[in-house]
């Protein structure tokens, strides 16, 4: 690679993050009624089962980035 400010061939490639993204998804509402039966069923004994969390889900974005070692310029490919 040739940095295209001072035409230098000392240029370092990396990858960058540039995003993340995490999105939380806990149970629906057929699980919720599910659980309010169970804990009628059981006389309350199923309040002693903890409430589960559910899944969360990341997603990370990258970008290549090109960083001249003489001149400091940066760019993306």
């Amino acid at each position: 690679m040739v940095c295209s400010k001072c035409g230098s061939e000392n240029v370092n490639v990396i990858n960058e993050t540039t995003n993340m993204q995490t999105r939380n998804r806990g149970r629906g509402c057929l699980w919720g009624l599910m659980r309010a039966c169970l804990i009628i069923c059981t006389c309350g004994l199923w309040l002693l089962v903890g409430k589960s969390k559910g899944k969360s889900n990341t997603k990370v974005k990258n970008k290549t980035v090109c960083i001249c070692q003489n001149c400091g310029n940066k760019w993306y490919i």
